[in-house]
């Protein structure tokens, strides 16, 4: 760190410490009713001799490390997540996890804090996650200056790959399963004046909804062994917002030594695309 950084600044090798983890029943029940989630699936045992939370509950994990984020909040999005499943998270365990900022990058007129999250029970490591958050450090008020998605050479480009095609899962995300998702705290993700706070002119669907409705979509084809050693990659390359019906979508490419390599990618009814990715889980 050099002396011009704050303290509570993030910087690359920063150690964020370590924090408790509680799966709380109130987590999976906001998750169930924020994205229109059967809760039945989530009540009774299944693989294991307990109910386990839903896989993508990680999206709770990776928050509540002081030092991670700038000060100047203005404009930030989420770019990219990688989770590496190992273990289930089983509600009302009590768990540890550790984090760091791994690295910050410049990318296009962003700057990236890429932070590792783990968590832990005992020893044992049951998710590991690397979060990549893009802030736009150079400005702090007005607009936030946002790319024609028709024109982004990358979504253009995006190709239908060939394959087993995965089951689909669709939602049309309204303002009031944002409140509900995010545990009616206000934010850009839920409150039209905060998200204008921030610079833009409508609230902004969390990422961390439609990460979870891929993860739903992979855990509904391959359960357990998407818990137990499934992984999961997106890049998040535009903005849904409140009222938007999005589908994720998934093809199996290729299988690998009892492994299912998947292609999966998310688009709105109009063909705009809003996160691609790749997954893995043992079939």
């Amino acid at each position: 760190m050099n002396k011009t950084q704050a303290k509570d600044e993030p910087y690359a090798g920063k150690d964020l410490g370590e924090i408790p983890f509680i799966c709380t029943p109130t987590m999976v029940e906001h998750y169930c009713d924020g994205l229109a989630v059967d809760h039945s699936r989530y009540r009774s045992p299944s693989y294991w001799k307990e109910a386990a939370a839903p896989a993508m509950i990680v999206g709770e994990v990776d928050g509540g490390f002081d030092g991670a984020r700038f000060d100047n909040a203005f404009g930030n999005l989420w770019m990219r997540q990688e989770w590496a499943f190992h273990q289930p998270i089983f509600p009302d365990r009590v768990y540890r996890r550790t984090s760091a900022v791994v690295d910050i990058y410049e990318w296009r007129d962003r700057s990236v804090v890429k932070q590792e999250v783990n968590l832990y029970e005992g020893e044992a490591l049951i998710v590991r996650g690397i979060h990549h958050q893009s802030y736009l450090l150079g400005q702090n008020s007005g607009k936030v200056a946002l790319r024609d998605p028709k024109k982004k050479e990358g979504v253009r480009k995006f190709e239908v790959p060939q394959g087993e095609a995965i089951a689909s899962v669709s939602r049309s995300i309204d303002l009031e399963m944002c409140g509900v998702f995010f545990h009616g705290n206000r934010s850009y993700h839920t409150d039209k004046a905060a998200s204008e706070e921030l610079g833009f002119e409508e609230v902004v669907v969390g990422g961390k909804m439609t990460m979870s409705l891929i993860g739903e979509m992979i855990e509904q084809r391959f359960g357990r062994g998407y818990y137990e050693g499934g992984t999961l990659d997106v890049k998040f390359t535009n903005i849904v917002w409140p009222d938007d019906r999005v589908t994720a979508k998934g093809v199996i490419t290729d299988k690998q030594a009892g492994r299912a390599i998947i292609t999966v990618w998310m688009e709105k009814d109009d063909g705009t695309v809003v996160i691609v990715g790749s997954a893995s889980a043992t079939s």
